[in-house]
């Protein structure tokens, strides 16, 4: 397989040169992309989208009109992403939806649960894809053949295929039939596929969208951050949240800002115990001085009562 990352121009004129480049050599494409990387707080969550009649024209008006979600605004993704998932295109397209979870993330590392939240998505793909085409740099390393790279960069993370497999104890692979996990004949990544390749940049609609949604629900779980507005990123208003209520179980563990909350409530814990432990030492200093005073006060009565019974 390809690495990819080349241009369009290289097959043809054109948003649609990518997928157009393999459907004329007869091979089903499915574009990949996440939303979620970034975040404190959420899941992150992936999206797989196949056209499946490649000369569909209401499919392919439709697409032309689907643009890099970052690029949209909510309104446009909201109403594109119905448009997406309608059901009169049952049978003409076919998408799939899936995540990694926080505790998956804080399991290995970002890069590693975005992967796998694409991996998930192409493996629930109705119809399974010849190629596959990923936005960004790194290909998910579970649709890949042993020894292929999965990124761009190097395979020194790699360490023989182990690093794909560290959210194993999380992650539920797909059941198949095969002996062998199925995988596509060919997974190209392409740089800043979301704006170039449009089933990319309908995949990138049904994750921010899908995503967007999920942060609306638990913002009424989680109503001290303002999850709904910021969707867990970490702004001003999140970072306030954060220091003056500390952190919830859907705030990254692993990341850099919720680390030092954790690092700091440690700290006002720790600070606290010793207040408390010193609180404690002093009344017990008190109670024994109060207990030493009444002894004396008693031995004074006694020695005067005494000294009047000897007058007697």
């Amino acid at each position: 397989m390809g690495l990819g990352g080349s241009s369009a121009d290289e097959s043809g004129k054109g948003l649609d040169a990518w997928e157009r480049r393999w459907w004329r050599k007869g091979t089903s494409v499915a574009g990949v992309d996440e939303a979620g990387r970034g975040p404190l707080a959420g899941p992150v969550v992936a999206a797989a989208f196949s056209v499946l009649a490649p000369e569909d024209e209401e499919v392919l008006d439709l697409l032309s009109r689907v643009n890099d979600s970052k690029q949209l605004t909510e309104q446009q993704r909201e109403s594109l992403y119905e448009e997406l998932t309608d059901a009169k295109f049952q049978g003409r397209t076919a998408w799939c939806i899936a995540e990694c979870s926080v505790k998956e993330i804080d399991a290995g590392n970002i890069l590693q649960a975005s992967l796998q939240a694409m991996s998930r998505a192409v493996h629930g793909l109705t119809v399974r894809p010849g190629t596959v085409l990923v936005d960004g740099c790194n290909r998910p390393p579970e649709l890949l053949g042993p020894g292929e790279k999965w990124t761009r960069e190097s395979q020194r993370d790699l360490e023989s295929r182990k690093n794909q497999t560290k959210l194993a104890k999380w992650f539920k692979k797909p059941k198949v039939e095969e002996a062998e996990p199925w995988r596509p004949k060919e997974v190209e990544a392409v740089i800043e596929g979301d704006g170039r390749v449009p089933s990319i940049s309908a995949a990138s609609v049904l994750a921010k969208v899908s995503r967007d949604r999920q942060m609306d629900r638990l913002d009424s779980l989680h109503p001290l951050y303002g999850f709904k507005a910021h969707k867990g990123y970490g702004t001003e208003a999140h970072l306030k949240a954060i220091r003056q209520h500390g952190i919830c179980s859907e705030h990254r563990k692993t990341f850099g800002p919720i680390r030092e909350a954790i690092e700091r409530e440690k700290v006002k814990l720790s600070g606290e115990a010793v207040s408390d432990n010193k609180r404690s030492l002093t009344e017990d200093a008190l109670q024994g001085s109060r207990k030493s005073r009444c002894l004396q006060h008693q031995d004074q009565t006694f020695a005067q009562l005494m000294g009047r019974l000897a007058k007697l």
